[in-house]
């Protein structure tokens, strides 16, 4: 017995010595040994292993752990129930009912307010908060609310059902905000363009509104302003005819070099120009854009007319051609072109120029 508990004190001993700052926890679970055992306390373990002790192991009385949490309130008067848990080592929830005692104690105002309502009272206030506005998502619920919703009710789906109103996905409730954002921003710029809504609201309101724009203008009880949309047609047909006669020159002007049929259906689409000089033959597209460049989805219409008509080479006619004015897909070679530079497209033809 005598030996067994000296073969114990050394253990500890040699632990301490080589662990100076270990606790009785520590102790416990890397040599299976409960100190109390053994010494009559940690001081004593620390004593007789020459070891300076890292802390003082003298307990506290009530009256002292209560005296130590008011000076720090008192010191620290926006500190929180876990601010003092953490710096003084001590539960303040053992010698005090709440924080609001603690500080009344102490002779400080708290600084927050503190929840007194019971658990049916927050699951009501949930309830009502979800019958008022149910397109809230959890979080805006909780802010609301000052709850945690989910420390009530498991899903999201009983927290409606305990409403008495139908489940609302994330989806419908995220196209329902849209709505009412878009909705708001019509009643503030009566006048405004589908373009400016998609733009500022970033989204696609005919997307969002069965019937488009005209649905979004009703719904916002505002008259759509037809003006608008009858100037805006005469400027697309505006459009539609500086397009339709920039097509025309260039047609006209390869009609110098080679055959121009117009307008030639495809099974996925019609392709502006077939151009055939000398027994070949090239898929042309005429883009009359004036502030935006050829993009990839001009670029892959042409190609899918390629594809279509038994072709490889296809032209790209517009005003300001990009940085990269070729584009290789498969077998298919693509050219884009300026509106000077027509008389490229026979000299490629005819394998007069190389193709970059």
């Amino acid at each position: 017995m005598s030996y067994d508990l000296n073969y114990k004190k050394e253990k500890i001993k040699k632990f301490i010595r080589e662990h100076p700052k270990t606790t009785y926890k520590e102790i416990k679970e890397d040599l299976g040994i409960k100190l109390e055992r053994v010494y009559s306390n940690m001081e004593s373990a620390f004593k007789d292993a020459k070891v300076l002790p890292p802390r003082n192991f003298k307990r506290k009385t009530r009256e002292e752990k209560i005296k130590i949490i008011l000076d720090y309130i008192k010191k620290y008067p926006k500190s929180t129930t876990q601010d003092i848990r953490k710096i003084t080592k001590i539960n303040s929830s053992k010698f005090f009912k709440n924080i609001n005692e603690a500080f009344e104690t102490a002779g400080i105002n708290y600084p927050r307010n503190i929840d007194n309502r019971s658990k049916k009272e927050k699951i009501k206030a949930i309830i009502k908060c979800i019958k008022k506005d149910p397109i809230l998502n959890i979080t805006d619920l909780s802010k609301k609310t000052r709850t945690k919703p989910y420390t009530y009710f498991k899903t999201f789906k009983e927290i409606y059902k305990s409403a008495g109103i139908n489940y609302i996905s994330k989806q419908e409730k995220r196209k329902t905000k849209k709505k009412q954002e878009i909705i708001n921003f019509i009643k503030k710029n009566p006048f405004c363009t589908q373009r400016e809504i998609n733009a500022f609201c970033k989204t696609h309101v005919q997307d969002i509104f069965n019937n488009g724009i005209f649905e979004a203008y009703s719904q916002a009880k505002i008259k759509f302003p037809y003006e608008r949309l009858k100037l805006y047609g005469i400027v697309l047909k505006s459009v539609r005819d500086r397009a339709k006669t920039f097509e025309d020159k260039i047609a006209f002007k390869l009609g110098g070099y080679g055959k121009v049929n117009r307008l030639v259906k495809t099974k996925r689409g019609v392709a502006d120009i077939v151009f055939e000089r000398n027994h070949k033959k090239a898929i042309i597209e005429i883009k009359d854009y004036k502030s935006k460049e050829i993009s990839m989805s001009q670029i892959n219409q042409l190609n899918r007319y390629l594809e279509d008509s038994s072709c490889n080479l296809g032209f790209l006619i517009c005003n300001q051609k990009p940085k990269k004015d070729k584009v290789l897909i498969g077998d298919n070679t693509i050219i884009i072109l300026e509106k000077g530079e027509l008389s490229q497209i026979p000299n490629i033809l005819d394998g007069d120029v190389v193709q970059r």
